[in-house]
């Protein structure tokens, strides 16, 4: 996607998307269409896949032996557009049973924000910057 700039086209990065290590794709896949209410779009053998809900996409990759013994995961922030959005996905979350790492909160920094955890340890962080006055 271009946007035009001064006498030419300027680049303009897309959306990351980040990729999770997970020691299952199809139970991960499940689990994150099951408790997370993500879509499973594709998957490669058990080795990549990939999972959208709205904007947000990410791919689910399997661990390596390395990722396995160091316990490496990932956090992925996810920037809502409004506070109340964070306490309804808080919610949707907590009653589909997925694992609340830390609670819903107001931050002292002004973050609207809880952090969940999925079976594998990857971790995100959800939250809305409400400013310097804290709306």
């Amino acid at each position: 996607q271009r946007i035009a700039s001064e006498g030419g086209d300027r680049m303009k990065l897309p959306q990351p998307v980040p990729e999770l290590p997970v020691s299952d794709i199809d139970a991960a896949g499940k689990s994150y269409a099951d408790l997370m209410g993500f879509s499973l779009d594709w998957a490669y053998e058990d080795s990549f896949a990939g999972i959208s809900r709205d904007d947000a996409r990410m791919f689910l990759r399997r661990r390596t032996a390395e990722e396995v013994s160091a316990g490496y995961s990932v956090l992925v922030w996810l920037n809502m557009g409004s506070s109340a959005e964070v306490d309804q996905l808080y919610a949707e979350w907590k009653e589909r049973g997925v694992t609340i790492a830390e609670e819903l909160r107001t931050a002292p920094h002004n973050l609207r924000e809880f952090t969940a955890r999925d079976s594998d340890g990857n971790r995100f962080r959800v939250f809305y910057d409400m400013g310097k006055d804290g709306q």
